[in-house]
C-alpha cells in the first residue's frame, strides 16, 4: 500500500526548493525600513471600590472585566480567542481559598462572559491541581449555579505524553503520580490527561502570590506545578526549578492533539472527497497553500490524504510513531502520527509564528487583593486591596508585574525583598511564552470612576 501511494506524490516542490523560493520571495518583498514587532497589550483595570472589607463586588468586577477585554483589542470578541467547540479550562488557585487565592467573583465574570459569547456551559471546566481544594474553596456551588464543570488534574490522572526529565534529580513518588507503584523514585514529571486529552484552550486566572523560593509566583509557576506530577522536587532546588517551570509550561501551551477516532474520521473524508474541499488535518491554523512531506516515502510534497495515509499505515504496521513535515508560507512544523491515529505536535520544531497559536489563550491576574507575605498559606493579615484586574495574552509580562508589586509592598513594610523570578521569566521568554522586557509591552491603565451601588 505504501509503495502505491507514493506514486501519487506531487513532483513539484522539494523541501530545498521551497526554502529557496521563500528566501527569494522575502527579499523581493522586503522594504527599506524594518517594521517594529507589535507590542503585546497589557491592560490594568482599576476600580477603587472593587472590594469592600476584602470582599469583591460582583457588579464592579463584571464592569472591570468588560472594560479590560474591550481595551485588549479593537472590537474584542471572545471568538477571536476561543471557538464555541473549545473545551475551555479556567485555571484558578483554590488551595489558598477565595480570600487570598483566586476570587470566585472573577471566575464567575469570566465564565458568564464566555457563555454570553456562545461557549456552552458544559464546555467550561474550572480546574486546579486537587478537586478537594476546589470544593473547600466554594467552587462547587458556583459550578452548580453556572452549569460548568469542576476538575482536579491529579484526579484525572497523568499520561505518558512528552514527559519532562531531569536525570540528576530523583524524587520519591506520591500517591497519584503516574509511575507510583511501579517505581519508588523517578526523574520524570508527566502532564495531566486533563491538559493533553481534554482541554483545548486554557484561561489562567491567578492572584499575585509571595513566594519564599522566588520572591513571587503567578501564572507560569501556578500552571506548571498544578498540571504535572512529581513536582515537589523542584521546590527544594531553585537551579532545577528555573528551567522546569518554562519547560512544563511549554508542554502545556503546545499540547495540541487530535484524538485517534477524530483523525480516522477526517482521514476517511480526505480519501473520499476532493483534497481542496476536505477538512485539513494539520493542528495549527495557517493561511495559503500547505505542503506535506512524509520523508520516509519521498522528498517531494504530497497531497494531504497521501501524506497522512502513508504515515498512519506505516505507524500501524511498525508500531512506531511517524513524522510529517508541514510547511506553509510562513509556517513550518513537524506533526507526529501515532499508531492509534492520535496526532500531536513536535514542539521543538515550532518557531515564533507557530508559538502564537498556544493553548494558553488569555491570562487574568486577579489583583483585587495581593498577599505579599507567607504565600504558602492563606494569610489575609498579610494582604492588601489593590482593586485591579490585569489582562494580557502574555503570562511573562503579568508575572513580572506581580513580582514588582510584591517587592514594592514588602519594601513599604520593611520586609526583606527576596530574589525576583527573573531567571524563570528570561527562560520563558526564550521559549516564546511571552516577554520579560517592558519595551515589548503596550501597558495601559484604565480607571473606572463611577462608584458601584451599595
Amino acid at each position: 500500500m505504501v509503495a502505491n501511494l507514493a506514486h501519487l506524490a506531487k513532483a513539484h516542490y522539494s523541501p530545498g526548493k521551497r526554502k529557496l523560493f521563500t528566501a527569494i520571495l522575502g527579499l523581493l518583498l522586503a522594504t527599506p525600513t524594518l517594521m517594529a514587532a507589535p507590542k503585546v497589550p497589557v491592560i490594568k483595570v482599576h476600580a477603587a471600590d472593587a472590594t469592600r472589607h476584602f470582599q469583591p463586588r460582583k457588579a464592579r468586577v463584571n464592569a472591570m472585566l468588560k472594560a479590560g477585554l474591550q481595551a485588549l483589542a479593537p472590537d474584542f470578541h471572545w471568538r477571536q480567542l476561543i471557538s464555541t467547540n473549545d473545551i475551555v479550562g479556567l485555571k484558578v488557585n483554590a488551595r489558598l481559598g477565595t480570600l487570598t487565592g483566586t476570587r470566585t467573583a472573577v471566575v464567575r465574570a469570566v465564565a458568564q462572559s464566555l457563555m454570553a459569547s456562545g461557549v456552552p456551559a458544559k464546555n467550561i471546566v474550572i480546574w486546579d491541581r486537587n478537586l478537594t481544594d476546589l470544593q473547600r474553596a466554594g467552587y462547587t456551588p458556583l459550578a452548580r449555579e453556572l452549569g460548568v464543570q469542576l476538575a482536579g488534574s491529579r484526579e484525572v490522572g497523568f499520561g505518558e505524553w512528552d514527559a519532562y526529565t531531569v536525570p540528576a534529580l530523583h524524587w520519591e513518588l506520591a500517591v497519584g503520580d503516574h509511575l507510583f507503584g511501579k517505581t519508588k523514585t523517578s526523574t520524570k514529571s508527566h502532564l495531566s490527561r486533563l491538559i493533553t486529552n481534554r482541554l483545548t484552550a486554557i484561561i489562567s486566572i491567578h492572584p499575585p502570590i509571595a513566594d519564599r523560593q522566588n520572591g513571587a509566583r503567578g501564572h507560569l509557576q501556578e500552571l506548571a506545578m498544578a498540571a504535572a506530577d512529581n513536582t515537589d522536587r523542584f521546590r527544594i532546588s531553585t537551579p532545577h526549578l528555573t528551567p522546569a517551570i518554562p519547560e512544563l509550561l511549554d508542554r502545556i501551551a503546545f499540547s495540541h492533539a487530535l484524538p485517534g477516532p477524530v483523525f480516522r474520521k477526517k482521514l476517511q473524508q480526505l480519501q473520499t472527497q476532493k483534497p481542496n474541499r476536505a477538512f485539513p488535518l494539520h493542528l495549527l491554523e495557517t493561511s495559503g497553500e500547505i505542503f506535506y512531506y512524509y520523508e520516509e516515502a519521498a522528498e517531494r510534497a504530497l497531497p494531504p490524504h497521501t501524506a497522512f495515509t502513508l504515515a498512519y499505515e506505516t505507524a500501524k504496521e511498525t508500531g512506531r510513531s511517524q513524522t510529517l513535515l508541514i510547511r506553509g508560507d510562513t509556517h513550518e512544523w513537524e506533526q507526529i502520527i501515532h499508531p492509534d491515529g492520535r496526532n500531536t505536535l513536535q514542539r521543538r520544531t515550532l518557531g515564533k509564528e507557530e508559538a502564537r497559536q498556544t493553548k494558553l489563550r488569555l491570562h487574568i491576574t486577579d489583583a483585587l487583593l495581593c498577599q505579599f507575605h507567607q504565600g504558602d498559606q492563606s494569610r489575609p493579615d498579610y494582604a492588601t486591596a489593590i482593586n485591579e484586574l490585569w489582562i494580557s495574552r502574555d503570562p511573562v509580562a503579568l508575572d513580572a508585574l506581580s513580582a514588582e508589586l510584591i517587592a514594592s509592598l514588602r519594601r513599604s513594610l520593611n520586609l526583606p525583598v527576596r530574589r525576583a523570578p527573573d531567571a524563570i521569566l528570561r527562560y520563558a521568554s526564550k521559549m516564546y511564552l511571552g516577554s520579560d522586557r517592558p519595551e515589548d509591552w503596550d501597558l495601559r491603565t484604565i480607571k473606572l470612576g463611577d462608584r458601584a451601588p451599595e
